[in-house]
């Protein structure tokens, strides 16, 4: 039987900061690529309409761009392709949420939302599980994205990188079973954070 305990962020860190935290070369790509969008779009977000990835080449490969639709969906839009192999499938088209566990996908639904509604970003140290009963520590650093399309409500995009490198990738077929945040911290983009935030974790870890 698994236990949940409510876990509040580690810490708050501002974007100047938050390369301390990060882990992966994907996420510090992708923070410092965001920095200089953010304060070209000054006193504003970075526009997904005119999204570069250029400016963080060297994340591409393990990027995602999530669209929002509150409360309840975040749809794949664009998957790179290192992301695609490390999880055994596409998941382009497909809510994230479905890979949350249900007593935890409240938790992630409101992170998601979170990161919208406030203008904030987060870095998340993931446990994920596999077919092969294998787990993989991964870090995913968010960041939201201003311009609304169609029905969503916005867009986050992810850096999404396991925090072990240097290893092979497996040959063997497997799959991405799941997902449960580990930690959290939260980016202070110069609109504030939810203070009152929390994750549901494992206990029995």
């Amino acid at each position: 039987m698994t236990d949940w305990t409510r876990q509040p962020p580690r810490s708050v860190v501002t974007l100047d900061r938050a390369e301390t935290i990060v882990q992966t070369d994907a996420g510090r790509s992708l923070v410092a690529g965001y920095r200089r969008m953010l304060a070209a779009a000054h006193p504003s977000l970075p526009d997904r309409h005119a999204l570069d990835l250029g400016d963080f080449i060297d994340a591409v490969p393990h990027l995602a761009l999530c669209a929002i639709h509150m409360p309840d969906q975040c749809v794949y839009r664009i998957v790179g392709e290192e992301l695609k192999a490390r999880i055994g499938f596409n998941p382009t088209g497909q809510n994230y949420y479905d890979l949350v566990p249900v007593e935890r996908r409240p938790f992630a639904q409101r992170s998601m939302n979170m990161v919208i509604e406030t203008s904030c970003g987060f870095v998340a140290e993931i446990e994920q599980t596999y077919s092969d009963d294998r787990t993989k520590a991964i870090e995913a650093v968010a960041l939201p994205l201003g311009g609304r399309a169609g029905d969503a409500d916005g867009y986050i995009l992810f850096a999404d990188q396991e925090v072990r490198t240097g290893r092979p990738r497996e040959t063997e077929e497997r799959v991405l079973l799941g997902a449960n945040v580990v930690r959290r911290d939260l980016i202070d983009l110069g609109f504030g954070v939810d203070e009152s935030f929390e994750d549901l974790v494992h206990t029995n870890r």
